[in-house]
């Protein structure tokens, strides 16, 4: 009889929107987005958060009809899109990087496919989002991810719209520094091969005899091997940052 008085319109649509939040929320942030977690998984762990904060989460104010109901469930869907993509963004700088690394290093002919998207990539770029994860896993991204779903519970009531403002402005102003970003932690690289050109270059005008595919290519591939390797720290150091300023402006979202 308990379970039943708990079965009002009001509390099983609450805990509707709470699992459609969670769910997304799931289903759109980094790590818990990719395709490697079973679905069942996934689905359990929703309904688990959900009973979890069912208790502690405000009831929905709204009049329930079917007009409300449809708008509070596209809000959370989209609310959960647009914080997922601001933290994925993040990770796909680091993809960016690497696509132009591999540019420079001749490695964009070896691609293969990517087990998280199922798609295709560059074997560095798989590399530098393995790297990535391992550092936000570290950093405890995951809960942090957990920690910020349960804020917008108090900060966004169910069926409240977000602050639409904030976050155009954060992607206008975000992908300005995007492809600055990206180009800055592959420039060490694209710097070395840049010399690495006009070396081999002056060499073969004065050595016609000189192979640059036989002879060139593995010194260019292995000089930008070493660099990678003193830069990826500092890479992976920017990284971290970004990730850090992405969670503070998230937060802007509910604002």
């Amino acid at each position: 009889m308990e379970i039943i008085n708990w079965l009002t319109p009001v509390n099983v649509v609450t805990f509707l929107l709470l699992f459609i939040r969670i769910s997304s929320f799931l289903s759109f942030m980094p790590f818990f987005n990719y395709v490697n977690i079973p679905m069942s998984a996934k689905a359990a762990l929703s309904i688990w958060l959900s009973v979890l904060f069912f208790p502690i989460v405000p009831k929905i104010t709204f009049e329930i009809n079917l007009l409300n109901l449809m708008l509070a469930i596209f809000n959370e869907v989209a609310f959960a899109f647009f914080v997922g993509m601001a933290l994925q963004l993040i990770f796909d700088i680091l993809k960016y990087a690497a696509e132009q690394i591999s540019f420079v290093m001749g490695f964009t002919m070896a691609n293969v496919i990517d087990p998280n998207f199922g798609t295709q990539s560059t074997i560095l770029s798989q590399f530098f989002t393995w790297v990535a994860i391992l550092v936000f896993l570290s950093l405890g991204g995951d809960h942090l991810e957990i920690l910020f779903m349960s804020k917008t519970f108090e900060s966004l009531p169910f069926g409240a719209f977000f602050n639409y403002h904030n976050v155009y402005e954060y992607f206008v102003v975000y992908m300005g520094k995007y492809f600055m970003i990206g180009i800055g932690l592959a420039f060490p690289i694209l710097a070395i091969s840049l010399m690495s050109d006009i070396i081999f270059g002056m060499i073969m005008k004065t050595m016609p005899q000189f192979n640059l595919l036989v002879v060139g290519f593995p010194i260019k591939i292995g000089i930008s091997f070493i660099v990678l390797i003193v830069i990826l720290s500092s890479m992976m150091n920017v990284f971290s940052n970004e990730i850090a300023q992405a969670f503070r402006a998230i937060m802007h979202f509910i604002g």
